[in-house]
């Protein structure tokens, strides 16, 4: 069984204003009382998400040199790692 990590690790989110599912990962962030860094993917991050997934979607979200797509995921991994 997985242990629960400290909130040593630095949490970063790639989001979007209009992206319901990055909405889905930062309220379960804020469920699991978790900081983390917003990064607006549509300002200023679009090629830093491109160079982290080979991708445009978002959310992504690192936890420290860790790359997480896909909503339904990060919300798993978050709940395995910190609930």
């Amino acid at each position: 069984m997985a242990q629960p990590q400290t909130q040593e690790v630095r949490i970063r989110l790639y989001t979007g204003d209009y992206c319901p599912y990055c909405r889905r990962v930062k309220k379960e962030l804020d469920r699991l009382n978790l900081g983390y860094e917003e990064v607006h993917a549509d300002a200023d991050g679009r090629e830093e998400v491109m160079k982290l997934s080979g991708q445009r979607a978002i959310p992504i979200l690192t936890i420290g040199d860790e790359v997480l797509i896909d909503s339904t995921h990060i919300i798993r991994e978050l709940r395995n790692r910190f609930a």
